[in-house]
């Protein structure tokens, strides 16, 4: 798999965890959920809102 399509599998997967976590937790603020989505796949919370935000390098192609 080239590394590109595992940086854009990483990112759905990243967007999913997250959706099922807000979900799972409706009473949760956001920066609780981009804390606990971040330490899961060993990431920065700045770099899960660029992912769920789809901005700068993260965009969907």
């Amino acid at each position: 798999m080239a590394d590109n399509q595992r940086f854009l599998e990483r990112n759905k997967q990243v967007r999913m965890f997250f959706d099922n976590l807000e979900r799972k937790n409706p009473n949760w603020r956001i920066g609780a959920l981009e804390k606990v989505t971040a330490d899961q796949f060993f990431i920065s919370e700045r770099t899960v809102r660029a992912i769920l935000k789809e901005s700068g390098i993260y965009q969907s192609t």
